[in-house]
């Protein structure tokens, strides 16, 4: 996998985008104005026949969906490779990566704008038409509070009595647990789902809409928590994490494995998924387990399973450059 092999899947994608626009500009349209272009575009690519029932306008928001799915796949790919080496160079794999994840971003803002009559920001045509609806992870419009993830991330505070002045949720959707665990904290989130973002800064939380794995904030946070990200999260902590902060992580998208192999990292404690009693407890002795290698045999990702842990386990990694931020050091 190479960094050609980007920069073609993503001009694969860019032309798609380009032949969608081209036909939903000025909507709505007459089914016998659709350029000829795309037309041709569409009969070369799909074998699509205006005596089909799918419209022209449905069968390019589906090819932009499935060449999103493909585009990431292919960055994906390149990540893992770049995760079985020896200290990646991750500003070089930010550079490679970025032309899928720029046209990425471009794909969550079709057919998703502002409204000329209300101007309100909103989805601007059916579903099936909008490649922004058809790759949106988040079903619902309104910010989300999930009580077990609260508990958990005030568990670490209360624990390791933690008062972050910026806490990061890089890949956040609609969750917005972290500012109901740190109320006292400046919470950011970031994504590449610019409807959910706009949910949540309509809400009054601090909303950036904008490819979090390339995302970089100004000051820098104390704590970053990653749930279900599914980003490059080795390059989201060294361009973000002050010196002494925290991270937080769950396993479902692996991403406290990931965090597991980086050498600026320690991992210090635990909070599992399935507690019983008012507060999780928070583990914080023989954590070797929660790193074995047991069980990789047959693994295809560089890093192993957590043994002891489960994937919805709440994983507490500091930096180790010095100690972390407390009510005491502020």
């Amino acid at each position: 996998m190479t960094a050609e092999n980007l920069k073609a899947t993503a001009d694969r994608l860019r032309e798609a985008l380009d032949a969608y626009h081209r036909l939903v500009d000025g909507w709505p349209y007459e089914s016998e104005t659709v350029p000829a272009e795309v037309r041709e575009y569409l009969a070369d690519r799909d074998g699509y026949a205006s005596e089909t029932d799918t419209s022209p306008a449905a069968a390019l928001a589906a090819k932009v969906k499935e060449l999103y799915y493909e585009a990431r796949e292919v960055e994906a790919s390149y990540v893992e490779q770049a995760r079985r080496q020896d200290h990646p160079d991750w500003f070089a794999v930010i550079v490679a990566t970025k032309p899928v994840r720029e046209v990425a971003r471009q794909v969550h803002a079709a057919g998703y704008g502002v409204d000329s009559e209300t101007g309100e920001a909103r989805y601007l045509l059916p579903p099936d038409l909008c490649p922004a609806h058809l790759v949106s992870m988040n079903d619902g419009s309104t910010p989300v509070t999930y009580a077990d993830r609260v508990a958990q991330y005030r568990a670490v505070g209360d624990h390791f009595d933690l008062a972050p002045d910026v806490v990061y949720h890089p890949g956040s959707g609609h969750d917005v647990s972290p500012s109901a665990a740190f109320p006292e904290s400046r919470v950011v989130y970031v994504d590449v789902d610019e409807a959910a973002m706009d949910d949540l800064a309509r809400a009054g939380y601090e909303a950036v809409g904008a490819d979090a794995t390339g995302h970089e904030l100004a000051t820098g946070a104390d704590v970053i928590v990653f749930r279900n990200a599914g980003l490059v999260e080795e390059a989201v902590v060294d361009a973000n994490l002050r010196p002494g902060g925290w991270v937080l992580a769950n396993d479902h998208l692996e991403s406290a494995r990931h965090l597991a192999r980086m050498d600026t990292l320690e991992l210090i404690g635990v909070i599992p998924d399935d507690w019983t009693g008012e507060s999780p407890p928070v583990v914080t002795g023989r954590l070797d387990g929660y790193l074995s290698a047991a069980g990789q045999t047959g693994n295809s990702s560089p890093d192993p399973p957590f043994v002891k842990g489960t994937p919805l386990d709440l994983y507490v990694f500091r930096d180790d450059e010095r100690p972390g931020l407390t009510r005491e050091s502020r």
